[in-house]
This record gives C-alpha cells, sequence and structure tokens, in this order.
C-alpha cells in the first residue's frame, strides 16, 4: 500500500492535504498496535511523574528543592537530544523504514534503565539524589529514541485528515491504560512490602516488562504500515529547526501543548502529597487515579466525534476548560472531601483526555501540510514535540517541588513520620490544584491563533 501526499492548499483557510480524495484507510491493526505504544509512554511518564518526586523527598530524604532539580536535568538534555534523534531517524534508510529501528532500539533498553532507577545502591540525601539523575537521564534518551519516531509515524503513514484522528484516538485510550497501570496499579506494588524500598524496587521491574511489552509490540505490530519514499532534509539542526517555527501553525500548536504539558505534569505530580496529607489516607492516591483514568480513556471517542462538529481547535480548547474546571474542584477537597474529589477527578479525566489526543492528531497535520514538499521533516517537528512536552512535564513536577520549598515542605527518609506545618499543607495543595488549572487555561491564548483545519471543510463563517 502507499500514501500520497499532496501539497497544502489554502483558499481564504489554511487546509491540510488528507481527505479530498478518500484514501483508503489502513487496517484496523496497524491502527491497534500504533497505540500500544502509547502505554510505554504513559507509563514511562506517569510513573516518574506521579512517584519519583515523592520517591525521592519521603523515602531517599532528598530536599524538595534537589528532588526537582534530579527531575528537571534530565528532560533538559533530552531536550537538546531530541531533535538530533529525529533529524537522524529522519535520514535513516533501511528496510525497516525510517523509523521502527529507532524505536526498536528504544524498546531494548528503556525497560533496563527504567527498572534501574528505582533500584539503586542504600543511598540517601545527595549521593541517592546523583544515581538517580545519572539514570533517569540514560532512561530519557532511550525513550526518546522510541518516542520521537513514533510520534512522527501517523503524518506519514496517512494522508487522510480524519484517520489521523483515528490513529490518536486509539493512543489515548492506550494512553488511559497506562495512566491506569502507572497512576493506579504503581502505588499499589509499592505498597505491598512493608519496607517502601522494595516496594519500590518491585514496582519498577513491573513496569519495565510492562513497557518491553508494550514497546516490541508496536515495532512488530506496524510492519505493514505503509512506508513512504521522502527526501531528507540536508540541512544542520538549526536551519531545521528554523524551517520548523517557521511553520506557522506548528509555532502556535507547541506553546500551547507545553502549557497542556505542564499543566497535567504539575497536577499528577501532587496527586500522592494530596491524599497523604491532605486527605489523611495514602491508599486514595489510587482511587483517584482510577477517577481520572476510566474517563480519559472514555472520553476519547467523545473528543474525536466533537473534532469532527467544531474542528479540532474547538475542541481541544473544550478539553482544556473541563480539566480546568476539575482542578479548581480539587481545590476544595478540604470542604466536600471524598465525594467531591471524585467527581472533580472524573472531570479532569474527561479533560486530560482531549488535551492528550486532539494536539497529537493536529501535529499529525502539521507534519503532512509539511510533507507537501515530499522533503521528510517528520522526524524534526517530532523531535522537537517530545522534548518539549517532557520538557514541560518537568517543568511541572518542578512548580509543585517549588511550590513544597517555598511553603516550607519537610523532607523524610523511609520509615519517618513528618507533621507538616499548615503552612506547608496551603501550599501543597494550592500547587497540586489551582496551579495547574490556571496553566491549562493559558494554553487556550495561542490555541485561538491556531488555523490549520480539515480540507474537507468549506469556510468557516
Amino acid at each position: 500500500m502507499t500514501t500520497t501526499h499532496r501539497a497544502p492548499s489554502e483558499d481564504g483557510a489554511p487546509r491540510v492535504p488528507g481527505s479530498e480524495a478518500g484514501p483508503r484507510p489502513l487496517p484496523r491493526s496497524v491502527h491497534a498496535w500504533y497505540g500500544t505504544g502509547a502505554v510505554a509512554l504513559g507509563v514511562f511518564n506517569t510513573v516518574p511523574g506521579l512517584l519519583l518526586l515523592i520517591y525521592l523527598t519521603d523515602t531517599l530524604a532528598v530536599s524538595p528543592a534537589l528532588a526537582g532539580a534530579v527531575i528537571f536535568l534530565p528532560k533538559l538534555i533530552d531536550l537538546l537530544v531530541s531533535p538530533y534523534i529525529g533529524i537522524w531517524s529522519d535520514r535513516t534508510r533501511s528496510s525497516w523504514g525510517p523509523r521502527r529501528p529507532w524505536m526498536l532500539a528504544g524498546a531494548l533498553t528503556l525497560p533496563l534503565l527504567f527498572a534501574a532507577v528505582f533500584a539503586g545502591p542504600p543511598l540517601q540525601g545527595a549521593g541517592a539524589a546523583a544515581y538517580v539523575a545519572a539514570l533517569f537521564v540514560l532512561a530519557a534518551l532511550a525513550s526518546s529514541m522510541f518516542v520521537v519516531p513514533y510520534t512522527a509515524m501517523p503524518g506519514e503513514i496517512t494522508s487522510d485528515y480524519h484517520e489521523r484522528s483515528t490513529f490518536n484516538t486509539w493512543r489515548t485510550a492506550f494512553a488511559g491504560l497506562a495512566l491506569l497501570l502507572g497512576g493506579a496499579l504503581a502505588p499499589v506494588i509499592q505498597n505491598v512490602p512493608e519496607d517502601p524500598v522494595t516496594g519500590y524496587r518491585l514496582m519498577g521491574l513491573f513496569m519495565g516488562a510492562v513497557l518491553v511489552l508494550s514497546m516490541l509490540g508496536t515495532v512488530v505490530g506496524t510492519r505493514r504500515a505503509p512506508r513512504p519514499a521522502f527526501r531528507p532534509r540536508s540541512e544542520g539542526l538549526l536551519a531545521q529547526l528554523r524551517v520548523a517555527f517557521a511553520h506557522r501553525h506548528f509555532r502556535v500548536l507547541f506553546p500551547a501543548n507545553l502549557l497542556m504539558a505542564v499543566a497535567s505534569g504539575t497536577m499528577v505530580a501532587g496527586v500522592p502529597y494530596v491524599t497523604a496529607n491532605i486527605m489523611g489516607e495514602p491508599a486514595y492516591t489510587s482511587i483517584l487515579m482510577v477517577c481520572v483514568l476510566v474517563p480519559l480513556m472514555a472520553a476519547a471517542p467523545l473528543w474525536k466525534w466533537l473534532s469532527l462538529r467544531v474542528d479540532k481547535k474547538r475542541a481541544a480548547a473544550c478539553s482544556a476548560a473541563v480539566f480546568a474546571l476539575g482542578g479548581l474542584g480539587l481545590l476544595l477537597i478540604p470542604l466536600w472531601g471524598v465525594p467531591g474529589a471524585v467527581f472533580s477527578s472524573v472531570l479532569v479525566g474527561v479533560g486530560l483526555s482531549g488535551t492528550m489526543m486532539l494536539p497529537a492528531s493536529m501535529l499529525a497535520d502539521c507534519m503532512a501540510a509539511e510533507d507537501g514538499s515530499g522533503r521528510r521533516q517528520g522526524g524534526v517537528l517530532s523531535g522537537v514535540w517530545t522534548s518539549g512536552e517532557a520538557m514541560a512535564q518537568a517543568v511541572g513536577t518542578g512548580l509543585l517541588s517549588l511550590s513544597l520549598a517555598l511553603s516550607g515542605y519537610v523532607e523524610s527518609g523511609a520509615g519517618e513520620v513528618v507533621q507538616q506545618s499548615g503552612t506547608a499543607l496551603r501550599g501543597m495543595l494550592i500547587g497540586s490544584t489551582l496551579l495547574p488549572a490556571a496553566v491549562m487555561v493559558c494554553c487556550l491564548v495561542p490555541l485561538m491563533f491556531y488555523r490549520l483545519r480539515d480540507p474537507g471543510a468549506g469556510p468557516r463563517k
């Protein structure tokens, strides 16, 4: 099967190549196997986002400020390296196509490195922070070898505007499964042994196994996908980045997605702190994550349906608003307790579903518009996108760690019990709920200027 790539056209409103001639859809198995890769992405983002900060502060006795730096540093390095991975992937020539060899390399290395992050030597304080930082850097680079080419695929293997939404609907559904594994099951596994250190090691091994199955499944399952021929760009990184940010649709979509990722990263990192210190029961972490993740999976088809009715940009704005409402509801946990926390978490999950699915589909549209030149640059765009997204999630975790540090949160070692001050509790709650809601609202500003839409739709009145 071959896929036709058409140059973008405009008649009063920018259009995406793809649906004018109604290309033949790809087999559903390709959609599904592509989607399984999101399990790996979701687990690698969710487990560190949810548990790594509290693992450092409450098990390894690392100060909140240093713990935030440990999580931020790998993302900074990844930000610098991922665009190069995109360029190298664009220039790769193999019988497997340009993307799958890189994905295989990531699949063989990330699971081991991920497990090693939570299986360090018996260190505490600065020594433990140095070990975790080193392993997390390597894990982040291994993740990029998979994620960057993976993200580039939908914009290359189909020219249909709405089929790219189908790919990302599958991706969001599997991402929901990943978040269920990483957000609900991982804390349960970690709490099985009485010794928290042993619990984190057990959890890391289990999630490493999930990673390898998911990633290898995607590499093998997408072998039937088309491998369109492109001429890779010969320019260096800086020249290609200039081209990427000269893409007027990408340069407004990119900051909108960054703000969405900052918001979700801040909120996810705050969940275990809120359940343990505000609600008084760490076991509520898994319950609230289930309340987020089941609606997240269920809502993905609804957001696709809405995007067909009102376009992807407006649907994405609606999803951001729903997320923000849920965040404001969580701020009121001290007033309305567990029932209100459950209801607000459902809203967060419904909103998060759209903020995950729709920007990814819009990115694929941007890539397809670029492909009208016949020159491959999807790897560069996806490299910038994924590294920026990872950095934004780390910034979200960093914002929470900053809130903890400024409000006087006291770190502790394994088995220690620390009574936090009222100021620390207020800073923790605001940093975990109101702050991410406010950041999510900010994404609406750049989103207003996004203009790329379905070529089958007439000019918008």
